[in-house]
């Protein structure tokens, strides 16, 4: 595949975001609409710690699509990268709690980083209000075609004979977790690279410039798809129902499991009136027909449940994420 492909992507999702658009004005999606001086009276803010591009801000973008749809204020997706997503996720952290500023996160600012930072600027338990989950996906494992191998057992092998490169999206994030745990679980070394985003890894994984990477299986599926890059394996316990062809990589280490979530939260203080609509909208949303079909083509699962698990959810992955960092030895470079 040419150096287009990614563009290619673009093209497709942006295809993809605007038939969810067209999904989105539902009469049950309406009934949430805000009278006059109710929230939003003026546009939100939608803080993605990621480059464009990425898994994280393909569900920014799909949640501002929900929440504007059913609330007819435009949800602008501002995307604030840098530090494993903690200079966005501190941006929303300071910002008025009025909601009129949200924050869309991968696990990394919220359960991960407090393990690989000493100062953040933040809190992630602390300082957020929970909203929504939005979606989770698994991670994807995919090697360069010029490597020769077809799965998991094949890429360990090679390993073992000489030593490869491997790329990852965000460190200390779900994709590098989950190839320090292949790494680890596997008994392999390879030489670690680490991408601000997608959109850097991918062009020096379609070139074979690096000769395995880790990334959001949305954001590497399509490439897989195309022939231009060879899937390993799925991150999740079992194979993924898109692609039942795929093998999972715990089927060649059993135990082997990591996947991503990506939620909504609000600055803490963030009125409980606010946090309540917009959690029934965004989970309103995620049940439309038009938006599950459209994630699961993407790779994801909705979610869309309540404020309570999702909470729950952010602290048992603080606690699990914890003790898989200091296993794994992982340190910020």
């Amino acid at each position: 595949m040419t150096r287009d492909a990614p563009f290619g992507w673009r093209m497709r999702r942006r295809s993809l975001l605007a038939g969810l658009a067209t999904g989105l004005a539902t009469p049950a999606l309406a009934a949430h609409g805000s009278a006059p001086g109710e929230w939003p009276a003026r546009p939100v803010r939608l803080i993605c710690p990621f480059p464009a591009g990425g898994t994280t801000d393909i569900c920014a973008r799909i949640a501002a699509e929900i929440l504007a749809g059913a609330l007819g204020q435009p949800f602008v997706v501002d995307n604030r990268s840098g530090a494993g997503g903690n200079i966005g996720a501190a941006q929303a952290a300071r910002a008025e709690p009025d909601g009129y500023t949200l924050l869309l996160s991968s696990p990394g600012p919220l359960s991960i980083n407090a393990h690989l930072y000493r100062e953040m600027g933040f809190d992630g338990l602390r300082d957020f209000a929970p909203v929504s989950q939005v979606a989770e996906v698994p991670n994807l494992i995919a090697a360069h075609p010029s490597l020769g191998v077809r799965d998991a057992a094949g890429l360990i092998a090679l390993a073992k004979s000489r030593r490869l490169t491997y790329g990852e999206t965000s460190i200390g994030g779900s994709t590098h977790l989950a190839a320090e745990l292949f790494r680890i679980q596997a008994g392999i070394e390879a030489e670690h690279i680490s991408y601000r985003g997608s959109a850097d890894m991918m062009p020096d994984l379609l070139a074979g410039r690096i000769d395995y990477g880790s990334d959001n299986l949305p954001s590497i599926i399509p490439h897989v798809r195309s022939g231009a890059l060879v899937g390993i394996g799925a991150t999740s316990s079992g194979r993924w129902s898109g692609a039942p062809n795929l093998p999972a990589i715990a089927e060649t280490l059993p135990g082997y499991e990591v996947t991503a979530w990506f939620g909504v939260v609000a600055p803490r203080a963030t009125p409980p009136a606010i946090l309540q609509k917009a959690q029934a909208v965004l989970a309103a949303g995620l049940r439309q027909p038009a938006v599950v079909s459209r994630l699961t083509e993407l790779g994801a699962i909705p979610l869309g449940d309540t404020s309570e698990n999702f909470a729950a959810r952010i602290r048992s992955e603080h606690e699990k994420w914890g003790g898989v960092i200091r296993q794994a030895g992982i340190r910020l470079q």
